[in-house]
């Protein structure tokens, strides 16, 4: 790799996050603490500067708005994003997606609708005036999704289900259902080679699986499109490749992850279609 100079673009590369407020003062590496934490995001970029040879430094913010707005003008140069921000980034080309984790065996998951077994509810035709159980606001699987793919099929939720409640976990949602409490609710789903469903939400639980919508990446890392092209499959590479056990090591640790698949466009196409369907809350836009 050749080294670069300033005049070839940033001095130095930033990368961008979200950290809590306990997030931002475990500075150990080593502490075990939920969610990253400025320690292990700092180890990351100090492994990455030696993978690229070239200074990343942590640069940790309040808000997804800000993280958004650091991409667009550059000041981030890429970020750790859930999935539907990185989509909505990309789709206004300020963003491309380079990475993203590997969780639960896969680095994608689907969205599904689902009813009791016992339920009549069995098709997105019988939906009128049910009760519907979501995760929360910001939930890819259990609300976004699934809700931007129902207005896709021009059904409008709010006009389609009678209730909308928020049960603030996937497994608050399925007891809902079970419970009764909620007519259909919305979780997370893994599919095989052979297109079945592995494991969802529900466990083991008997459902009627109404309307999928995915695949989801687990996360996105995306870059800037102010990035130089040439260093963001660096990153990719570092991340991805067998040459930079540490990078990953890292990576991993700070993303909860057990390894990194490249993203590529073809890879979010169905979701960009859905961006302009999407109602995410006013703080995230």
């Amino acid at each position: 790799m050749t080294s670069r100079t300033p005049a070839d673009g940033p001095s130095e590369i930033r990368l961008g996050t979200t950290l809590s407020d306990a997030g931002r003062v475990t500075v150990r590496p080593t502490v075990r603490a939920a969610g990253p934490t400025q320690g292990r995001l700092g180890t990351l970029c100090d492994a990455l500067s030696v993978a690229l040879e070239f200074p990343v430094v942590p640069h940790a913010v309040n808000s997804y708005t800000d993280l958004l707005a650091g991409l667009h003008w550059g000041d981030i140069h890429f970020a750790w994003l859930p999935p539907m921000i990185a989509v909505r980034a990309i789709a206004r080309g300020s963003a491309v997606a380079l990475a993203a984790p590997i969780r639960s065996g896969s680095a994608w998951y689907w969205t599904a609708l689902f009813s009791n077994e016992t339920s009549p509810l069995r098709d997105v035709s019988q939906l009128a005036g049910a009760r519907v159980a979501w995760v929360d606001p910001m939930s890819s699987a259990g609300y976004l999704v699934i809700r931007a793919s129902l207005r896709a099929a021009e059904l409008d939720p709010a006009e389609l289900f009678v209730s909308e409640t928020f049960y603030g976990t996937h497994d608050a949602v399925v007891a809902a259902v079970r419970e009764g409490r909620a007519d259909v609710g919305a979780t997370y789903a893994h599919f095989d080679d052979a297109g079945r469903i592995r494991n969802a939400g529900w466990g083991k639980t008997p459902v009627n699986v109404i309307k999928c919508a995915g695949p989801i990446p687990s996360d996105v890392l995306a870059a800037s499109v102010h990035l130089p092209e040439d260093v963001a499959r660096e990153i990719t590479e570092a991340l991805t490749g067998d040459g930079h056990s540490v990078v990953r090591r890292a990576a991993t640790e700070l993303l909860e992850a057990t390894g990194f698949v490249a993203v590529k466009g073809e890879h979010l196409a169905h979701l960009e279609e859905l961006v302009q369907f999407l109602e995410l809350p006013p703080s995230s836009r």
